[in-house]
């Protein structure tokens, strides 16, 4: 088996982290809002993702009757969560520190890896129960206030 999703997943934390950084320095000046760093960075996101589905010749899934399906519901709910995440992202980056939200913002990993074990009924072993609860104290460690 490939493990080449080990590398797509360090190139996506890689653009995450890099993400995070350009947001707050491009909303810092007060120049451009998050909102509007966010339209630019979304536009290029659907241009990029309409052009590789495109090319893969997925877009023949793209249909009235297959986004009412209990699987096209799902697609949709997806990106009502990601427009969520991403909005709020790039206003919190825009109005607190990186080093406080970016963190906060990366419990998502604990929040995924416990919503896996719940609905997708993925075995929870000592191991990943162990990650789940270090994964939480780093990020009170990394974004806890600390003691004056």
């Amino acid at each position: 088996m490939s493990k080449s999703y080990l590398l797509w997943a360090v190139i996506g934390m890689i653009g995450y982290s890099v993400t995070a950084t350009l947001v707050k320095l491009a909303t810092q000046s007060g120049r451009f809002s998050s909102y509007f760093v966010l339209m630019i960075s979304s536009a290029m996101v659907v241009a990029t993702s309409t052009t590789i589905t495109v090319l893969r010749g997925d877009m023949k899934t793209f249909s009235r009757h297959n986004l009412t399906s209990a699987d096209g519901l799902l697609v949709l709910g997806a990106g009502v969560a990601l427009v969520v995440a991403v909005v709020f992202y790039f206003l919190a980056l825009s109005e607190g520190p990186t080093s406080v939200v970016v963190p906060i913002y990366g419990m998502f990993i604990v929040g995924g890896a416990v919503l896996g074990l719940i609905f997708l009924h993925e075995p929870l072993t000592l191991r990943k129960a162990l990650g789940i609860v270090l994964a939480a104290v780093s990020i009170y460690l990394i974004a806890g206030r600390s003691a004056p």
